[in-house]
């Protein structure tokens, strides 16, 4: 019996060691396994940091925010965003923060954009236009007058918004200011770009959109073409520095009726436009053209057709530094449709016939420092034909100052402004402006 207790005495002190043993080994084993867990997520966010240190580089270096291509900023005009050019005055920046206006959804990118602009006018000489200078409204009959005018209808809101279909990138932009009726929101530009076409509204194909004279003034010179309209656009590139384009554009001529004769226009055809253009890294030179087809319909007798149509030659080059030089030329029976003139008048005899006219825009913009700027552009036009249309010249001249008192935001500006009309009785009408304005650009 003794001996029994001492067998099982001694298996039980050789049992709880083993136990013991065996229990610690598996404490071992679960923190090994916990150990090993935790040094794989330790690499898996070192990797996950080097990701996104990548991707701040990779944002960092593309200098603009994705998406913001909207109409141009200048004047009436690019917008840019909309694919008017961009406001060619502001100062060049390395690393611009990133704008609280881009953000994106999914794989689409919206850039919320435009700017306030308010704009204090002073009129020496009596002129109708009181918020532009447009030198068709100078009275040629020696009236006299001033006027002081202050108002912020330019200020404008634009969308781009850019995204993937079928691979490729799909891009909207809408674009308006307060130029409607009792200051109410106008639409500019609304249109959808895919590949080579483009649809909705915008730059007419006949005229230079990257190539508008870089004046404080709204109207810009009276002689380069400057319309905005319902279009289909076909863009093809032959090769790397040339562009073809053909469009089928809205028809809005305005026609003289023969005196005393009542009746309508009609557009019996859209205008039909071309553009060609070849660029470097100077500048770029454009021909283009239009073509179209209107209709007076008299209440009595037979309706009249008229072929109206015109040319234009632009061209903008860098000359020293930021410096640009630029022109425009333009000739056609009835390039005033593109002006919002006469396209289309009677002769002496009563007959319909296109208004022949011709233009010249010349300019030079000059960078004092990268916050100084000024730009002087001379513009005249005339009109060739002897018809009811009793003007026979037009002058339109600017000069201004600018300085950006915040770099890519904001600026203030001193413009000059001259203009003339003559008739073909040898009257005229002069008119002097003083123009300042202050703009600052959505963030």
């Amino acid at each position: 019996m003794k001996s029994r207790k001492i067998v099982l005495a001694v298996l039980l002190a050789l049992l709880v060691p083993m136990g013991a043993l065996a229990q610690s080994a598996a404490q071992e084993l679960d923190v090994n396994e916990l150990q090993r867990q935790l040094q794989e997520m330790r690499s898996q966010i070192t990797r996950m940091q080097s990701c996104i240190d990548e991707l701040k580089r990779a944002n960092a270096n593309a200098g603009t925010s994705p998406g913001a291509e909207l109409v141009p900023q200048n004047q009436s005009g690019p917008s840019q965003g909309l694919t008017s050019p961009p406001d060619k005055s502001a100062p060049s920046s390395t690393s611009p923060p990133k704008s609280p206006t881009t953000f994106s959804s999914g794989a689409w990118l919206f850039k919320i954009g435009g700017y306030i602009k308010l704009d204090m006018i002073h009129d020496f000489n009596a002129v109708g236009s009181t918020d532009t200078f447009n030198p068709r409204t100078i009275p040629v009959d020696g009236s006299q007058g001033t006027n002081t005018r202050i108002h912020a209808r330019e200020t404008r809101l634009s969308l781009g918004i850019t995204g993937p279909v079928n691979d490729r990138d799909l891009k909207l932009s809408f674009e308006g200011d307060f130029y409607g009726t009792n200051n109410a929101f106008r639409l500019r530009h609304a249109y959808a770009q895919y590949r080579f076409l483009l649809v909705g509204q915008t730059w007419s194909t006949f005229m230079d959109e990257e190539n508008i004279p870089n004046t404080i003034d709204f109207e810009t010179p009276l002689a380069a073409p400057f319309v905005r309209q319902g279009l289909l656009r076909l863009t093809t590139k032959p090769s790397k520095r040339t562009l073809l384009a053909f469009g089928v554009e809205e028809s809005d001529p305005e026609v003289v009726p023969p005196p005393g004769v009542a009746g309508k226009t009609e557009k019996t055809l859209p205008d039909f436009t071309g553009r060609f253009r070849y660029t470097n890294g100077r500048g770029h030179v454009q021909l283009s053209g239009f073509v179209s087809r209107t209709r007076f319909r008299p209440n009595i007798g037979d309706p009249t057709d008229v072929t109206i149509g015109g040319v234009l030659v632009s061209a903008r080059y860098r000359s020293f530094g930021r410096d640009t030089v630029y022109a425009q030329f333009s000739y056609g029976p009835g390039l005033g449709r593109y002006r919002g003139d006469v396209s289309a008048a009677p002769d002496a005899s009563g007959k319909l016939k296109a208004v022949e006219v011709t233009a010249l825009t010349a300019g030079y913009e000059h960078y004092w420092s990268p916050r100084w700027s000024s730009n002087i552009v001379a513009s005249p036009a005339w009109v060739l034909s002897h018809l009811a249309d009793p003007n026979r010249r037009f002058d339109y001249v600017a000069a201004n100052l600018r300085y950006w008192f915040l770099e890519n935001r904001g600026w203030a500006g001193l413009e000059y402004l001259y203009g003339l009309k003559e008739t073909r009785n040898e009257m005229q009408g002069h008119a002097n402006r003083i123009q300042a304005a202050l703009r600052i650009n959505f963030p």
